[in-house]
């Protein structure tokens, strides 16, 4: 059986550097420079975030940024409960009760629409419930997002390593370039400057081509860093 993001791939086509992350760019902007715009206009991310809900297919580049890193970025975020409200839907459609899915995901992303791994989960229980429409529209909000940390870097090295908001997403942006993500480690780097970043180094494979066994080098500072303290600060 075909995976979520895998899916949600095959379905959308059918139808239609540096190595901290605070200073690696992403549009032409570091993760620093977005959290200081974030915490000098404390409605930015949720304005953003309604367009997306809406369906503004006129977000740049730079805004659909501000909503996937600010995400992790903004003060409410809580990786755990979001851990919690993705099994909940899970859960749900697995029982066929995929309005309630629905419902419970929609909730969510009205205060979490930069939630990638949410998007995707909408889509996969729309697709469950027969409703093209909603479907396609899902799927392209989550490829809107998913081209955020697929442009933050190369993933070839630590300096162009991938920058995520949430270590889920470090999946779904190796499906989307074509592997399967087998043995990951996590590494700390020192800086120059007395700092220190952690990295997932990702082995993958190719299904079917046994000779395609590139490594994919993944920031995870954010989702590790600030992610795990505001979920500590949130059980406090």
């Amino acid at each position: 059986m075909m995976n979520k993001s895998t899916l949600a791939l095959a379905f959308f086509v059918s139808l239609l550097c540096l190595g901290n992350a605070a200073a690696q760019t992403v549009y032409g902007e570091t993760i620093q420079v977005l959290e200081e715009r974030l915490k000098a206009d404390t409605a930015l991310y949720a304005e953003i975030g309604a367009r997306l809900l809406a369906g503004d297919a006129n977000l740049t580049n730079r805004e659909l940024a501000t909503v996937y890193y600010g995400n992790a970025l903004r003060r409410g975020y809580n990786p755990l409960q979001e851990e919690r409200i993705l099994d909940a839907m899970n859960t749900l459609a697995r029982r066929d009760k995929y309005p309630e899915a629905l419902t419970l995901c929609d909730n969510f992303l009205k205060k979490n629409p930069g939630s990638l791994p949410a998007w995707l989960e909408r889509g996969y229980t729309a697709w469950l419930m027969e409703d093209s429409v909603q479907t396609v529209e899902t799927y392209r909000k989550y490829y809107q997002l998913l081209d955020v940390p697929l442009k933050s870097g190369t993933g070839e090295s630590f300096e162009q390593a991938f920058v995520v908001a949430s270590l889920r997403d470090i999946e779904l942006v190796v499906d989307k370039l074509g592997f399967i993500a087998k043995d990951q480690s996590l590494v700390t780097k020192d800086n120059a400057d007395g700092s220190s970043q952690r990295y997932r180094i990702v082995k993958c494979t190719k299904e079917g081509d046994k000779t395609a066994t590139p490594t994919y080098y993944f920031n995870v500072e954010l989702p590790l860093g600030r992610g795990m303290q505001q979920s500590l600060k949130k059980k406090g």
